[in-house]
């Protein structure tokens, strides 16, 4: 048996249909298919109740142990999120490593992470996931010795040094994302004084984003058959029909039941959705839990704010093979959409229409008072245009065509040129 042979263990709760339980297995196999692990035998077990030291039941344990040992396995993977303790214990039993969901994410995106915050963010996942769990990786140790009562063995020592060591990178780690988050806030201000309307391509990892960012802009955005193939964000120029130039986002892809800890460590790359002046969300129609994806994309964007955002749904791979029932629940859902399809390349002039009439509907006409001898001019954002410019005794008044994103920025400068 190879090295990345795999044992997958698989939950279905009480409450949870077929399909979910096989969605949910499909999900994990691509998970580790991007890990290049090969799944060679699958449990399923239903879990009625949660056992405290090994989540899944002693028979089931027994059962599982049984079959690592039978087909050769090198590694055991839960999909379920284990507490140090349950991961311990299993690992005695199966006498395998046993990996997480938590462990399994958290390998692909220390992988696939390139700018140095996503590789911060992650360095700190990592190392708050390993913190509980020391105890177990140097159990080979002498825990106790004879001598004082109360004195630490070699092992309990080398566990808070190594906890120390940890929770000195990690403050180290919230400084320096600190610093890149002052950065990033200064960033934006320059871009609230001169940048174009922005759209951010959001939704289910592998869901076509990158493909269909590539078609619509001539770009070369990494595309591949795997989950979370790229996790930092990449922004393109797009040229509307009408000659307007607007920038287009890929952002990384969102997942069902993503680590509490890695959408903490990912907030900030999840808020290039904040910034963007419009949200599209890109549905795989292919995906047999579509419909889910697409609810689990709206609640992420709803726990970032930004669900005001969202103004067209796009339902790609449209050449594939998909469930109607899926398809109905999508367009019915309440929001603008259009079927698209990268490989057939249809759908994508329509798409283009509505992003340029999305952009139309976020302009404003304004009129403000600035002084009369024109000094008012060069404050004027290079984006937006002046419609005309009219004299009177008590100051000039321009009239600007601007995105309404921009009013805030107009008002304080009326202010500040005529208080």
């Amino acid at each position: 048996m190879d090295d990345n042979s795999v044992l997958l263990i698989t939950l279905a709760k009480a409450g949870m249909n077929t399909r979910s339980a096989y969605n949910a297995e499909m999900e994990i196999r691509s998970l580790l298919e991007t890990l290049e692990m090969r799944v060679s035998f699958h449990i399923p077990f239903s879990l009625k109740e949660e056992n405290p030291n090994t989540l899944i039941g002693p028979g089931q344990a027994e059962q599982a142990g049984r079959i690592a040992s039978e087909t050769g396995v090198q590694t055991v993977v839960v999909n379920a999120f284990l507490s140090a303790r349950m991961e311990k214990n299993l690992e005695r039993i199966f006498s395998l490593p046993v990996l997480d969901r938590e462990a399994v994410i958290l390998s692909i995106f220390l992988r696939n992470a390139h700018s140095k915050e996503a590789m911060l963010q992650i360095e700190k996942a990592e190392a708050e996931y390993l913190k509980p769990r020391l105890r177990g990786r140097i159990s080979n140790l002498e825990q106790q010795r004879g001598g004082v009562k109360g004195s630490k063995g070699l092992g309990e020592r080398m566990i808070e040094l190594d906890r120390r060591k940890l929770e000195r990178r990690i403050a180290t780690i919230d400084r320096e994302l600190d610093k890149i988050s002052k950065v990033r806030e200064t960033q934006k201000k320059d871009r609230l004084s001169g940048s174009l309307f922005s759209f951010a391509l959001v939704g289910y990892t592998n869901a076509g984003k990158s493909s269909l960012m590539n078609a619509l802009t001539g770009a070369d955005v990494l595309i591949e058959d795997k989950l979370f193939a790229t996790l930092d964000t990449t922004t393109r120029k797009l040229r509307l029909k009408n000659g307007e130039t607007v920038l287009l986002s890929d952002t990384v892809g969102f997942i069902n039941d993503l680590p509490h800890r890695l959408i903490s460590a990912f907030s900030s790359t999840l808020k290039e959705a904040l910034d963007a002046s419009a949200l599209i969300i890109v549905q795989d129609l292919e995906n047999p839990d579509s419909y889910n994806n697409f609810l689990t994309t709206v609640n992420t964007l709803k726990e970032l704010g930004a669900e005001d955002k969202i103004k067209l749904l796009v339902l790609n791979k449209a050449d594939r093979e998909y469930d109607d029932f899926n398809t109905i629940r999508l367009k019915n859902y309440g929001y603008d959409y259009v079927v698209t399809s990268v490989k057939e390349k249809t759908g994508l002039e329509e798409l283009l229409d509505k992003l340029e009439k999305i952009a139309e509907e976020e302009e404003k006409i304004i009129e403000i008072r600035t002084p009369l001898d024109g000094s008012a001019f060069s404050l004027i954002r290079k984006d937006d245009s002046i419609i005309s410019a009219i004299y009177k005794e008590d100051g000039l008044y321009l009239r600007i065509r601007i995105r309404k994103a921009f009013l805030p920025y107009y008002e304080k400068l009326e202010k500040s040129l005529m208080p």
